[in-house]
This record gives structure tokens, C-alpha cells and sequence, in this order.
């Protein structure tokens, strides 16, 4: 069992992995808007949650990630109805999902890749996660 870091909230350590992809997720979604791309930065924090150190892996988790901005940013520019407002709920639901989604699969592409192996530079998936929760959130 991992025990949380000094600057993670207890409450983070007793979260589900789905609850920490969703709650990461979240997140995620807040950053993006209809006129500015996200930034290097949050980027390469998304995709570092999305992949397991593999470096083939990263060019995916992009791909994934500019995917996925670039489907929720459409949606945001639709705003200005109230039709749109419910389109654009709808769109941050599906893009926390989907957010969602590749955290959780990022979780399971770790533990392929480590196992239960005590690797010199393992970073356990649900600790970046807290981490970030707790940096962002």
C-alpha cells in the first residue's frame, strides 16, 4: 500500500483509481478553452500521467491528448445559446470521460510494464496522480 507523499491530502490516498482518474480529469478539462491551446506544460503533465515510461508510448499519449482537446475546444466555441450551454455540459461530461479513460489506462499500462518489480525508477501511476490532484486541483 503506498502511503501518501507530504504534500498529498490524506483523503487523495484513500481514493479509487477511478475516483483519482476522474477527479484528474476533471481537471484536465478545466484547462482547456475554446482559444488557447494548452500549454506545453499542462501538456507534457497529461501525457506523463497517460503513459508508463515506455518512450514509444508518449508519441500515443499525444496523439490521444490533442485529440481530445482539440474535440472539447470545438465544442466550447459553440457557446452562446442556451442550446449551446447544454451542448457544451454535454461535451465536458464526454471529455471527462474520455480524460478519465486514458488515466485509468495509463494506470494499467504501468502495471503491465513494472508488475509487482521493484524498478529503480518505478513511479507507482496512482502517486503521480495524487500528486498532480494535489498540485492542481
Amino acid at each position: 500500500m503506498n502511503s501518501p507523499t507530504p504534500h498529498t491530502p490524506s483523503g487523495l490516498s484513500r481514493m479509487t483509481d477511478e475516483e483519482l482518474a476522474r477527479r484528474a480529469a476533471e481537471v484536465a478539462t478545466s484547462w482547456v478553452s475554446a482559444t488557447t491551446a494548452l500549454s506545453q506544460t499542462r501538456g507534457w503533465a497529461l501525457v506523463g500521467l497517460q503513459h508508463s515510461g515506455s518512450g514509444h508510448m508518449e508519441m500515443y499519449a499525444w496523439a490521444a491528448l490533442e485529440t481530445w482537446e482539440r474535440q472539447l475546444a470545438e465544442a466550447l466555441a459553440t457557446a452562446g445559446s442556451d442550446e449551446s450551454c447544454e451542448r457544451i455540459a454535454r461535451a465536458k461530461d464526454q471529455a471527462v470521460r474520455q480524460m478519465r479513460d486514458l488515466l485509468l489506462d495509463g494506470i494499467r499500462r504501468a502495471e503491465q510494464l513494472y508488475g509487482h518489480r521493484e524498478e529503480p525508477h518505478r513511479v507507482d501511476p496512482r502517486a503521480r496522480l495524487r500528486d498532480f490532484i494535489s498540485r492542481n486541483g
